[in-house]
């Protein structure tokens, strides 16, 4: 008998790409990295996996499968309203466990997630910055499946803006498949310094 986690993980495969269309979605390729120019950040997404810059904002999402699945995304936010879940701003001088506390509490009210469990919070390093490093647990809300995923957070702050790279999967078989893949591909982010316009 299939459980009701297995039958919410196939359906998610079966709309993988259903939205934004296939069509604007790009295939990655070794020594192609994707470099956004209005805030300077680059990423080489993994070889095979299909990328997008999402319409609005400073966001690329990376899948394999469909973002259900799994989900490398890389976002700059400048500082007015980069919580916009919150209704709040980000300035030069957050501390980067002050951005991570923010960053978990707006995914929460954002992505309505449910049982949210911060598993490890530490300070790292992105791109040769002071940052910070958040894995925590949470469940879908029942109309998108219920599902548990995990999630890593890595961010750091910038005079311009907020940089995040995070990757998300489902608990099940699939968070530990590609987590070496998405910190492959993590090790190649960079961060190019903008004039503050």
């Amino acid at each position: 008998m299939i459980s009701k986690t297995t039958r919410a993980v196939a359906l998610l495969a079966g709309l993988a790409f259903a939205a934004p269309s296939l069509a604007a979605w790009k295939v990655a390729a070794d020594g192609t990295p994707f470099v956004h120019a209005g805030s300077g950040y680059s990423i080489q997404y993994p070889a095979g996996w299909r990328w997008i810059k999402m319409p609005f904002g400073g966001e690329t999402i990376a899948s394999v499968d469909g973002p259900g699945i799994q989900m490398i995304s890389v976002d700059f936010r400048k500082h007015k309203k980069a919580f916009r879940a919150l209704n709040q701003d980000s300035t030069p001088e957050m501390a980067p466990q002050e951005l991570a506390e923010k960053i978990i509490a707006e995914a929460t009210q954002a992505r309505s997630l449910q049982n949210v469990e911060v598993l490890s919070d530490e300070p790292t390093t992105l791109a040769g910055r002071p940052g910070f490093r958040v894995l925590f647990t949470y469940r879908t809300p029942v109309d998108a499946g219920s599902l548990r995923y995990r999630e890593i957070v890595t961010g750091t702050n910038s005079p311009q803006g907020i940089f995040i790279v995070s990757y998300r999967a489902p608990v099940l078989h699939y968070f530990d498949r590609d987590v070496q893949t998405f910190e492959k591909s993590l090790a190649t982010f960079t961060i190019t310094d903008k004039a503050k316009r």
